[in-house]
């Protein structure tokens, strides 16, 4: 295994206004690690996350991935280089729109251009990965307890097979016992 980090970031200033946030991050995160970023609530861990996925545009700095700058690729090579991450977003930010299937098969259809059928039955592998039945993926979104729903969002993140898993709060709001479940499926 190489000594490069995996994911670095240099300097990785963002301000919104007055307001700054970011204020020249630094981080290394070595392949197979994991690293937890805690910190009080406006401290921008949201932020640094948005940064990283090219949701948010930062005001410096860079952010690597195995030694390419992000911020400097083209359009095409970033969103190459996006496939490889996975995102569970705080509140899930499921398409209430969509059926469970469909949200966990989203990336793949819409991103990868599987067929519906293919993009089903990695769908439905995943819910059973995250200790779902099949037959929760013909659901809808709000008819899902909020562990169930955080679930399907953790089986969305993992559906395209990312080298790379962002999660952001993962258990906020739910139950210390459905918390500690969502903790071990991460794990």
């Amino acid at each position: 295994m190489s000594d490069a980090p995996k994911i670095a970031i240099r300097g990785l200033k963002k301000s919104f206004g007055a307001k700054s946030v970011l204020k020249g991050i630094d981080l290394d995160v070595r392949q197979g690690s994991s690293l937890v970023v805690i910190g009080g609530s406006g401290t921008g861990k949201s932020v640094l996350l948005k940064c990283v996925l090219g949701i948010i545009q930062p005001d410096a700095g860079e952010i690597l991935i195995d030694g390419d700058n992000l911020l400097k690729l083209s359009a095409f090579d970033r969103r190459r280089r996006a496939r490889e991450i996975g995102m569970l977003f705080q509140g899930s930010a499921l398409f209430d729109s969509l059926s469970v299937w469909e949200n966990v098969a989203f990336r793949l259809i819409h991103g990868e251009g599987k067929s519906r059928r293919e993009a089903r039955e990695k769908a439905i592998e995943c819910l059973a990965k995250v200790g779902l039945a099949a037959d929760v993926g013909a659901l809808q979104p709000a008819e899902l307890s909020g562990g169930m729903q955080k679930r399907v969002a953790l089986a969305r993140a993992i559906a395209a097979d990312p080298n790379i898993l962002f999660f952001d709060e993962p258990t906020t709001g739910l139950d210390p016992i459905t918390a500690d479940v969502i903790n071990r499926l991460i794990i």
